[in-house]
Order: C-alpha cells, then sequence, then structure tokens
C-alpha cells in the first residue's frame, strides 16, 4: 500500500474530513487532497503529526 492510500485509510478510520484534518495538522485542505492523491507528500514535520494524532508510535 502506498503512503497517499494510508493517509487516505487513516483519516477515514478516525472520521475525519479532509478540513478537519488539515486544521488540526496546521496545513491547507488542499495539501491533504495532494498527500492522498499522491501529487505531493508530507514533510517530516507534518509527518510527525500525523504519527501523533493517529497514535503510531
Amino acid at each position: 500500500m502506498d503512503l497517499n492510500q494510508i493517509l487516505r485509510k487513516k483519516r477515514k478510520e478516525h472520521h475525519f474530513t479532509q478540513e478537519q484534518l488539515a486544521e488540526k495538522l496546521l496545513v491547507s485542505p488542499k495539501t491533504i487532497s495532494n498527500w492522498e492523491t499522491g501529487r505531493t507528500f508530507p514533510d517530516i514535520e507534518s509527518l510527525i503529526r500525523i504519527a501523533k494524532l493517529y497514535n503510531l508510535f
């Protein structure tokens, strides 16, 4: 499974909209969309925030 698919799956598992997740991660909803479509990838700080939000460590 690619990173963009994992990000989308985790967001849906936690019942977040792209807008809600963007607010929690301090990014724009367009950024979330770009991550989930594979156009761009999260930077390291965003990956850390994602891991903390989803309790992945």
